[in-house]
């Protein structure tokens, strides 16, 4: 497995399934992931990657 460059951050790491408190809270600790997932992915595109290539890895 390659590592991939440098400069790339590492993707956000999802959230055990038992770290929500099932409340319905608002925002929710998953969506607080999937903005973070969404800015990884801005950032690794802005670096000229592909988000899901470096997924795949």
């Amino acid at each position: 497995m390659n590592s991939p460059p440098p400069n790339i951050p590492a993707p956000p790491m999802e959230p055990d399934p038992l770290e929500c408190c099932n409340r319905g809270c608002c925002p929710c600790i998953f969506d607080y992931y999937t903005d973070a997932v969404t800015r990884w992915e801005t950032t690794v595109r802005a670096l000229g990657y592909d988000p899901d290539a470096l997924r795949r890895r």
